[in-house]
C-alpha cells in the first residue's frame, strides 16, 4: 500500500461522507414527489445512516493499532519490546521466565498496573509516575515470584501487567497513523504459559492484531533448530488467522561476525535456509494459508546492540556510559575499525561525538533501521485491512445497505403501481420467490452433498460394509466440492477440515519421539514445544519416570531394541520388578501428559476449522448474493456475512475410550482400568514376569499411541460432519429468513405505492423513470465503499 496511512482512512472517511451527501440530496428530490407518509421511514433511515456515519468516522479516526510480539525460547523478545519502547522497562526473561502478558500502551504519561490474578503472590496495584527503572524491577519481581511458585501452586494465575508510556514506535517512526490512533505493544508469554486461561484471553486479543515472530538464529544444535522451527509454528497457531500479518525476524544475526571475513556470505546462507525452513514448516502444518506463507515477510535483526544504540544516545551521561561499556563489552565486531581505533580505552572519556559514532555503528549493523522500514511497511499494509472492512460491514448492516435497499425498491414499485401494472409485479414477486427458493435449494444441496456421503459412508463402514480410512474420504470428497463452482477459489482453505488428524498424530509422533529419544540416549531430551503445552507437574513426573527407567539399565540398545531378561538372584528379580512397575508408570505419565497435549492441539485444530468454516461460508454466500441479484436485479438482495455467519462454536472431541492392562506375577496381581471422558487414548501393554521377561523397545512401546487415534477417528469424523451439517441449516435458515424479509418489504412498498401514488405517463417519464436511475446510481455508490480497499491492494500489487 504505497500512499501515506492516514490517508488510506481519510479516503474511506470522505466517500462514506459523500455517500452521505447523495442520499440527502436524493432524499431532497424524491420527496417533492412522495405523500407525506412517506416521510417516517425516511426520516427513520436518515437517522440511522447519520448514526452509522458518526460510528464509522469514530473508527476511521480512533483505530487501535496492537503490535503483539512472541518468540522462539530464547529469542530476545522481550529486548525488542524494548527496543519497539525505546527503553528497558520489561525484564529480560531468560529460558522459559516469563513476566506473563504485558500490554504496553502508548501515553504521553508513564504509569504500571499489575493487574489482579487469581492467587496472586505478588503486589498489585497501580503506579502513576513511575520512572523506567521502577517499571523494570517491580515487573522482575512479578516474574520472580511467579516462577518460584508456578511448581508449588500449578493453578496459580499467570500476571497480567499494563504499562502506559510514551514508547519510541509512535514519537520517532514517523508510521503517519490517523491522528487518533490508539497503539498497543502486547508482549505476549512463552509457549509455557499459552495453556493459563488469563493468557488464553489475552491471545484471543491478538486475533485482530499484527504479530512480529522473533526466531533464536544464534541456536546452532540441530535438534535445537528443529525445536525451534517447531516453537514457530505453535506459535503462529496460538495468534491464529493468517501469517501473512505476522513479521518474522531472525533476531540475534550478530552472531554471524564472528565469522571473520566471511561473515557476509555465512550469514546470507543461514538467512536463505532459514526463511527457507520457516515457510516449508509453515506451509507443512497450515495449507490453508499456502500463498500468504509464499509472500512472508522475514527480516534480520540484532535486538540487543541496537537498543544498545538508542540507550548510548541518551542525554543522562552515567546510563549512556553503562550501555557504551556493554557495547565496547559485547559487540566491537558491529563497530568499525576506523571507529575503534580512536576511541578511548575506558569509555567514561568517551566524547558525546564518540558515542554517537558508536550508537550510528551499531544502529546501522544491527540492522535496526531496516527492521524499522520493514515494520512501518507492514504496518501500512496491514493494518487499514484489519479496521477498515469491518467498519464498513458494520455501516452496511447498520443502514447502507436498507438506505439502498429503500431507494431502489421504492422507485420500482411506483413505477409499477399502475392498476395496469400492479397485478403483474405482484406475480413477478410470487415469480422471484419461487426462482430464488429454487436457487438456494439447489445451492444448498451442492454445499450439503460432500458432508451428506462422509455421514453415509461413516454409516456403511460401522455396519462394515465398507473399509475406506473415513479421514482419507472426508479429504477426497472436500476436494471434490473444492472443484465445483464457486468453490474453486477457496484453494487450500478446507484443509483443517481433514488436516486435524495428521497434526494430533504429528503431536503425539513427537512427544513419542523425544521419550524415545531420552531413553535410547540415557539422558533427558523431553523438550519438544508440545510438552510445553501440558502440566509442568505431570511433566516433571514423566522426566523423573524417565530417569528411574535410565537407571535401572533401560537405555541404549536394552531400549532401542528390547531384550529378553532372565532373573536368577533376588537382586535380579527385585531390579525386574522395578523395571516393570517403571514401565506402567511410564503409561500412566504418558497418559496424563499426552491428555494436555492432544486437549490443546485439539482446540488449535477446532480453531482452525471453525475458520474454515467461515471462508467456505463467506464463499457460499458470496455466491448466492450474486445469483439472488440476478434473479431479482431491482430488489436490492444483500447477505451480510456479519449477520448469517453465525458458527456454532460447539464442536468438541468428546469420545469416550476404555482401555487399560493388567499385570499377574508370581504371588501377587493387579488391574488397573482407566477411562477417559475427553479424548482417551491409553495404549494396550501386555503382562510381564518379574523372574524372566520380555523387555519391549522404545518402538513397541510407544507404537500403540498412534494406532488408538486411528481407532478413534471414524467417530470424530461423523462428529465433525454432523456439525457441518447442522451449521449448514443454520446458515440456510438466516439466508431464508434474510431474503424473505426483503421481498415482504419490496411487497408491502408496491402496496403502499399502488394506494397512495397515482402514475400518469407525463410522471412516469419525466419524474420516476430518472429516480429510478438515480436510485440505481446511489445503491452502486454505496456498493462502491466496500471495494476501495481492494482496489488499492491490487494497484499496489500491481494486479
Amino acid at each position: 500500500m504505497s500512499k501515506q496511512l492516514y490517508k488510506v482512512f481519510d479516503e474511506v472517511e470522505f466517500k462514506a461522507q459523500l455517500l452521505a451527501k447523495y442520499w440527502n440530496n436524493f432524499y431532497t428530490e424524491i420527496s417533492e414527489h412522495l405523500p407525506d407518509t412517506y416521510q417516517p421511514e425516511m426520516q427513520e433511515l436518515s437517522i440511522k445512516l447519520d448514526e452509522a456515519l458518526s460510528n464509522l468516522v469514530d473508527q476511521l479516526r480512533n483505530p487501535t493499532l496492537t503490535l503483539a510480539t512472541t518468540g522462539t525460547t530464547s529469542s530476545g523478545k522481550s529486548t525488542l519490546v524494548n527496543l519497539l519502547c525505546g527503553a528497558e522497562i520489561v525484564p529480560v526473561a531468560v529460558s522459559e521466565m516469563s513476566a506473563g502478558a504485558v500490554t504496553i500502551e502508548y501515553s504521553k504519561e508513564k504509569s504500571l498496573i499489575i493487574h489482579e490474578t487469581p492467587g496472586a503472590l505478588w503486589e498489585c496495584g497501580e503506579w502513576r509516575g513511575i520512572t523506567e527503572d521502577r517499571i523494570y524491577q517491580r515487573l522482575y519481581q512479578v516474574m520472580i515470584s511467579y516462577i518460584e511458585n508456578r511448581e508449588k501452586q500449578p493453578n496459580l494465575a499467570c500476571p497480567q501487567s499494563t504499562i502506559f508510556y510514551p514508547f519510541r514506535l509512535v514519537k520517532e517512526s514517523k508510521l503517519e497513523l490517523p491522528q487518533g490512533t490508539r497503539v498497543k505493544i502486547l508482549d505476549l508469554p512463552g509457549l509455557a504459559y499459552v495453556g493459563d486461561r488469563g493468557n488464553a484471553d489475552v491471545i484471543k486479543q491478538c486475533r485482530e492484531a499484527l504479530c512480529i515472530v522473533t526466531y533464536n538464529s544464534a541456536e546452532t544444535d540441530a535438534h535445537k533448530v528443529k525445536s525451534l522451527l517447531q516453537e514457530v509454528v505453535q506459535q503462529v497457531k496460538d495468534l491464529g488467522g493468517s501469517p501473512a500479518r505476522m513479521l518474522f525476524t531472525l533476531n540475534r544475526i550478530d552472531v554471524f561476525r564472528a565469522d571473520g571475513k566471511n561473515w557476509p556470505e555465512t550469514e546470507n546462507r543461514f538467512v536463505e535456509k532459514a526463511i527457507g525452513d520457516i515457510k516449508n514448516e509453515l506451509t507443512e502444518q497450515l495449507k490453508e494459508y499456502t500463498e500468504d506463507i509464499e509472500k512472508l515477510q522475514v527480516v534480520k535483526l540484532s535486538t540487543w546492540p541496537a537498543l544498545l544504540a538508542l540507550q548510548i544516545q541518551n542525554n543522562d551521561d552515567i546510563y549512556s556510559a553503562e550501555a557504551c561499556k556493554k557495547a565496547d563489552n559485547n559487540f566491537n565486531g558491529l563497530i568499525n575499525e576506523d571507529i575503534l581505533e580512536v576511541l578511548p580505552r575506558n569509555v567514561q572519556n568517551w566524547s558525546r561525538h564518540d558515542r554517537n559514532r558508536v550508537a550510528e555503528a551499531l544502529w546501522q549493523e544491527s540492522y535496526a533501521e531496516e527492521f524499522q522500514q520493514h515494520l512501518k511497511q507492514h504496518i501500512n499494509q496491514h493494518f487499514p485491512q484489519l479496521v477498515i472492512p469491518q467498519a464498513i460491514e458494520r455501516f452496511n448492516v447498520a443502514a447502507a445497505n436498507a438506505v439502498a435497499e429503500w431507494a431502489v425498491q421504492t422507485t420500482t414499485a411506483i413505477l409499477s403501481s399502475s392498476e395496469e401494472h400492479y397485478q403483474q409485479e405482484c406475480e413477478e414477486i410470487s415469480r422471484i420467490r419461487s426462482s430464488l427458493e429454487l436457487f438456494l435449494e439447489d445451492s444448498d444441496t451442492k454445499l450439503k452433498k460432500p458432508f451428506e456421503q462422509i455421514d453415509a459412508k461413516f454409516k456403511e463402514v460401522i455396519e462394515k460394509k465398507s473399509e475406506d480410512d473415513l479421514v482419507f474420504y472426508l479429504q477426497k470428497t472436500l476436494k471434490e466440492l473444492q472443484d465445483v463452482e464457486p468453490y474453486k477459489e477457496l484453494g487450500e482453505k478446507l484443509y483443517p477440515l481433514y488436516g486435524w488428524s495428521r497434526e494430533l498424530s504429528r503431536g503425539i509422533k513427537q512427544v513419542l519421539e523425544s521419550v524415545a529419544e531420552s531413553l535410547e540416549k540415557g539422558q533427558i531430551l523431553v523438550k519438544n514445544p508440545n510438552l510445553k503445552k501440558a502440566d509442568d507437574s505431570q511433566v516433571q513426573l514423566l522426566e523423573s519416570n524417565l530417569k528411574r527407567l535410565i537407571n535401572l539399565g533401560y537405555t541404549a540398545s536394552a531400549a532401542r531394541d528390547g531384550e529378553i531378561r532372565e532373573a536368577r538372584t533376588d537382586e535380579d528379580k527385585k531390579n525386574l520388578e522395578l523395571l516393570n512397575q517403571a514401565l506402567n508408570d511410564l503409561s500412566k505419565h504418558l497418559n496424563l501428559v499426552m491428555k494436555d497435549i492432544l486437549k490443546q492441539i485439539s482446540n488449535q485444530e477446532i480453531e482452525r476449522m471453525y475458520q474454515a468454516v467461515v471462508e467456505l461460508f463467506n464463499c457460499h454466500l458470496s455466491h448466492l448474493e450474486k445469483g439472488a441479484n440476478n434473479h431479482a436485479p431491482n430488489i436490492i438482495i444483500r447477505f451480510p456475512e456479519s449477520q448469517l455467519i453465525r458458527v456454532k462454536k460447539e464442536l468438541s472431541f468428546s469420545l469416550s475410550f476404555e482401555s487399560g492392562f493388567s499385570i499377574t506375577e508370581g504371588n501377587w496381581e493387579e488391574e488397573s482400568r482407566i477411562f477417559w471422558h475427553w479424548l482417551g487414548l491409553v495404549p494396550k501393554y501386555e503382562a510381564r514376569s518379574s523372574d524372566n521377561a520380555t523387555i519391549p523397545s522404545t518402538e513397541n512401546l510407544l507404537k500403540n499411541w498412534d494406532s488408538q487415534v486411528k481407532l478413534a477417528e471414524p467417530d470424530l469424523v461423523k462428529q465433525i460432519a454432523s456439525w457441518l451439517l447442522e451449521q449448514i441449516d443454520c446458515l440456510k435458515k438466516e439466508v431464508h429468513k434474510n431474503q424473505n424479509d426483503i421481498l415482504d418489504r419490496y411487497q408491502a412498498r408496491l402496496d403502499k405505492a399502488h394506494q397512495e401514488i397515482t402514475l400518469d405517463y407525463e410522471k412516469q417519464k419525466n419524474v420516476w423513470q430518472p429516480m429510478e436511475r438515480k436510485a440505481q446510481e446511489l445503491a452502486e455508490e454505496f456498493g462502491v465503499l466496500g471495494k476501495l480497499l481492494k482496489n488499492e491492494d491490487e494497484n499496489s500489487s500491481g494486479k
